[in-house]
């Protein structure tokens, strides 16, 4: 129905184990840290009680672009990969800091590389000058064991050796992802795979006869008026009768990065929008898909900032 995109992905929840951070259950579940951290506001970050019960970020509206190649929605800190048959495979990833900035604009994989070396950047010596010119691979090695160029530029997608680190605002701009999925992303995507990086604080899907809104903090400041531009669109579709504003507003406001119900369309408006040929149907089947990983988790530290 217009612009009101897919929602993917069924709820889960984990346990607190014995000994666990949230950053652990991140790490677990291969999930961004602060996405997590922000669907559990009552839950203490570093010593949660075993036994709590943890939400987890699974369910997810699609951003509004085409679905190919890669797309990175920057807020959200999540890659989605359209190469893949069937569903896209969603990855958390880091992003550049408020001072370095990650990319925005369409380019293509680049230059790929096993166990690249670092060339630190001039900048970032004189920021850490105990730092050498080259880091080689290995275990202190930013970049991970994979490397792929965003177009000609010196920005890439790469691995980390911070797993700690995804989903926060964390590098110089590049993206970065953990380990073991930026491997299987790294062999399956070819040079010349197009790359979309946007920037969607706020996205509007539909399940069922659900109107829902995910929103996530303005993170580079770049959407000052995106609460009047969401009611602009939903006015545009002839959906704004049917939401609750002050709701909306407030989950624009919270950005917690979870999609919530604001509305209700009436089967009427439904029938009509999903006769109409322009119109693509929402499904209410389509999962991400968020592979687990091993229990071993990596220690837990609240900062990290490379590459």
């Amino acid at each position: 129905m217009g612009t009101l995109r897919p929602i993917l992905g069924q709820p889960q929840s984990t346990v607190v184990q014995p000994d666990d951070t949230l950053v652990d259950v991140a790490y677990r579940f291969r999930l961004g840290y602060s996405a997590v951290e922000a669907l559990n506001p009552g839950v203490d970050t570093w010593i949660p009680k075993p036994g709590t019960l943890v939400r987890l970020p699974t369910v997810t509206v699609l951003p509004e672009t085409e679905p190919v190649g890669l797309v990175i929605n920057i807020p959200e800190m999540r890659l989605y990969d359209f190469t893949v048959k069937g569903l896209p495979e969603v990855f958390a990833i880091a992003i550049g800091d408020e001072i370095d900035n990650s990319l925005l604009g369409e380019f293509k994989v680049g230059t790929k590389r096993t166990n690249p070396v670092w060339h630190v950047p001039k900048s970032i010596r004189e920021e850490k000058p105990e730092l050498p010119a080259e880091v080689p691979p290995g275990p202190d090695n930013p970049l991970g064991d994979r490397w792929m160029t965003v177009g000609n530029t010196s920005y890439g997608i790469h691995g980390t050796n911070t797993p700690y680190s995804i989903g926060r605002l964390a590098t110089h701009g590049c993206i970065r992802l953990y380990n073991d999925e930026m491997r299987r992303l790294f062999d399956r995507t070819a040079s010349g795979t197009k790359i979309r990086l946007t920037y969607q604080t706020v996205k509007l899907g539909r399940r069922g006869d659900g109107l829902f809104v995910e929103a996530y903090p303005d993170v580079y400041n770049r959407e000052p008026g995106r609460v009047g531009e969401v009611l602009l669109k939903l006015r545009e579709l002839g959906l704004a009768s049917y939401v609750d504003t002050e709701l909306l507003q407030q989950v624009i406001k919270d950005g917690i990065g979870y999609p919530i119900q604001v509305g209700t369309i009436p089967k009427a408006v439904l029938d009509a929008a999903e006769s109409a040929p322009a119109a693509p149907a929402a499904r209410d089947d389509v999962r991400p898909t968020h592979r687990g990983a091993p229990k071993t988790t990596p220690a837990s530290h609240p900062h990290a900032r490379q590459g």
